[in-house]
């Protein structure tokens, strides 16, 4: 009730105010405020106006909050991270979490890919590192830093012969019929497989899928057996399948791939979080 000091909040002059507050009378054709030289006072539309007045001030209020909220997201980094399979398991999140509580302001968006998809994202710019099984068939344009080794296991139904033993032979399973990834790498699937065998025969193919769910469903539904890395057991366990270590083949690797001409400064960052968090040491490789 003082138009002195509501100009000076609003950070203009009292006879602009005044102006103002005439030109909306105008328009809405009844007075708000009885003025004399004592003292300003509402009239009963001006208090009629009053909470609606307050509600729009509030309301504009949020939308200036929620302008700058975009704004502060839209200048924030974006770490796009995408995860075949089980990823590089405890590692990948100790990895976002290190990144997270060293840039709180990053955002970190998360993505699933396919056995095969890697390049194809990375290239595209869907995502910005991956977390993936070795080995792979990527361009040169891809770094690939080993950062996690663990060994392969046997995934076969819980009633099958197999699943009771503590460890097998490659040899063990000659007689099994294999569930493979489809579409994939003829090498990359043979390698997974172990196809051929150190006796020189080779292994039985089965059915296929195009994700760890879907051969593991293909396991559980008895059309065949599986290799996988032995971290499946912990992030795809099901009651209706065992994981049999494997304690003759080569165990697999995980690795961290992103472009070497990267364009995202976050990723840089990113590999050397990784690379300290990693218990291997190994050099870059192809």
């Amino acid at each position: 009730m003082h138009f002195g000091r509501a100009a000076e909040r609003l950070s203009i002059t009292p006879p602009s105010l005044s102006q103002q507050i005439s030109r909306l009378e105008q328009q809405i054709g009844v007075k708000l405020f009885d003025r004399s030289p004592r003292k300003v006072e509402l009239t009963a539309y001006g208090r009629d106006l009053l909470p609606l007045a307050r509600r729009v001030q509030d309301d504009h209020d949020q939308v200036i909050d929620w302008a700058r909220s975009v704004r502060r997201d839209r200048d924030a980094p974006v770490l796009r991270v995408g995860v075949v399979a089980a990823g590089a398991g405890s590692l990948t999140t100790a990895a976002i979490s290190a990144t997270m509580t060293a840039m709180p302001n990053a955002r970190i968006e998360m993505r699933r890919l396919g056995f095969f998809d890697v390049a194809d994202d990375l290239e595209s710019e869907r995502v910005d590192v991956v977390f993936a099984p070795w080995p792979m068939r990527l361009p040169p344009r891809i770094r690939v830093e080993p950062l996690w080794r663990e060994a392969r296991v046997l995934v076969v139904p819980v009633e099958h012969p197999l699943a009771r033993r503590e460890s097998i032979s490659i040899l063990d399973a000659n007689d099994e019929t294999f569930v493979a990834v489809s579409g994939g790498v003829p090498e990359v699937v043979d390698w997974w497989i172990v196809d051929p065998r150190p006796d020189g025969s080779r292994a039985k193919r089965g059915p296929t899928a195009d994700s760890v769910e879907g051969l593991l469903e293909l396991v559980a539904a008895g059309a065949g057996v599986n290799i996988a890395g032995e971290s499946a057991g912990r992030h795809y366990r099901r009651d209706e399948l065992a994981f049999v270590p494997v304690h003759d083949i080569e165990p697999a690797t995980i690795v961290l791939c992103s472009l070497n001409d990267t364009r995202n400064p976050m990723v840089r960052a990113f590999r050397e979080t990784a690379k300290d968090l990693s218990p291997l040491v190994d050099a870059t490789f192809h």
